[in-house]
């Protein structure tokens, strides 16, 4: 298990990523598997989503970043 970074590579799977079990589900129910995946979504897709409000974005966007910061724009 990894604890979540900004330097985790985009395709570490999410099921080897330290976090919440509800932002865990919330990714799971939504198909979404990678560390990139998530850093590609748009916020607002992401707050559509249950189970992620506004700390859990905030906390997602700060320790694993976001797709600009991971290609470092």
């Amino acid at each position: 298990m990894f604890d979540p970074a900004p330097n985790l590579p985009d395709d570490t799977l999410i099921e080897m990523v330290r976090l919440s079990p509800l932002i865990r589900k919330s990714f799971n129910g939504a198909g979404v598997k990678t560390i990139g995946e998530i850093r590609a979504m748009p916020d607002d897709k992401l707050r559509t989503m249950r189970g992620i409000g506004t700390g859990s974005l905030a906390y997602l966007r700060k320790t694993i970043g976001t797709e600009l910061k991971a290609k470092g724009k």
